[in-house]
């Protein structure tokens, strides 16, 4: 009876050998796959290798001048606009829109949207207006602006912003500053020496909810005082942002009344 032994590798497999002194199976290559490992753990790994720590380097510094040189060119070739809006709640479904300020960069043409009665009459004219810039600029939002603003779409019957790359310089001071709070205010009196903002007071916000004219006009200043203090500091602290990474939200162009919930076939 011929004699069976074990691969010697792995112990992959049981084989009858063609010599005496054969110890691996040949199924799976095992003779090859021993001489391959002989032969890695034989070559010396070079643990000082200047060169090529020197290459990757100057591949890291290269990325970093092409990301800056690429700011550059997206500031002088791109549209850009700070946008604040101004509330009855801090829930779109409880509260709706007052005014809406969309300033560009630079503050030629600035927009100011605004209705006491009902927020329907402004909200789709407000995001085709967001629609128009290739970078809308924020402060908080992202948590906001942005999803109070497609809250208040969604519920009169309109589609959401369908395509926005948002810079929320909310995000940016706060990985980038150290200071006691992250508040406009105070990344704006920090920057500039002092704030130029006015204060939220909830009577005057109330009042403008009833309709009261003079009111609205303080809420109305409020909001652009603040989209010019946002462009303020987005110059101030534009460096510390790789605009080219800046995400792209892009929603599908499908009418609100057409979007039905479709049950599973399974």
């Amino acid at each position: 009876m011929p004699e069976i032994k074990r691969c010697d590798f792995d112990n992959c497999h049981d084989f009858e050998p063609n010599t005496a002194n054969q110890r691996y199976c040949t199924q799976c290559h095992c003779a090859r796959k021993e001489e391959n490992r002989r032969r890695r753990l034989e070559t010396p790994v070079q643990v000082y290798d200047a060169e090529a720590w020197e290459m990757e380097e100057r591949r890291k510094l290269g990325r970093a001048e092409r990301a800056r040189a690429k700011n550059k060119w997206i500031l002088a070739n791109k549209s850009f606009c700070t946008f604040d809006i101004e509330t009855t709640n801090l829930d779109a479904n409880i509260g709706e829109i007052l005014c809406a300020v969309v300033r560009p960069r630079g503050g030629r043409g600035t927009k100011i949207f605004q209705d006491m009665r009902n927020d329907a009459n402004i909200v789709g004219a407000l995001r085709d207006e967001l629609e128009k810039y290739d970078y809308v600029i924020t402060f908080f939002g992202t948590r906001f602006d942005v999803p109070f603003l497609n809250t208040r779409l969604l519920l009169n019957g309109e589609r959401p912003v369908r395509l926005m790359r948002q810079v929320d310089m909310y995000y940016t001071a706060r990985w980038f500053l150290k200071l006691h709070s992250n508040r406009l205010a105070v990344v704006d009196e920090s920057l500039f020496g002092k704030t130029r903002k006015t204060r939220v007071i909830g009577q005057i916000w109330n009042r403008a909810a009833r309709g009261d004219e003079e009111a609205m006009k303080y809420i109305v200043d409020h909001c652009e005082k603040d989209v010019k203090i946002l462009e303020d500091v987005f110059e101030e602290l534009v460096e510390f942002r790789a605009l080219s990474n800046t995400p792209v939200r892009l929603l599908g162009d499908i009418p609100v009344q057409d979007r039905t919930t479709t049950e599973d076939p399974a």
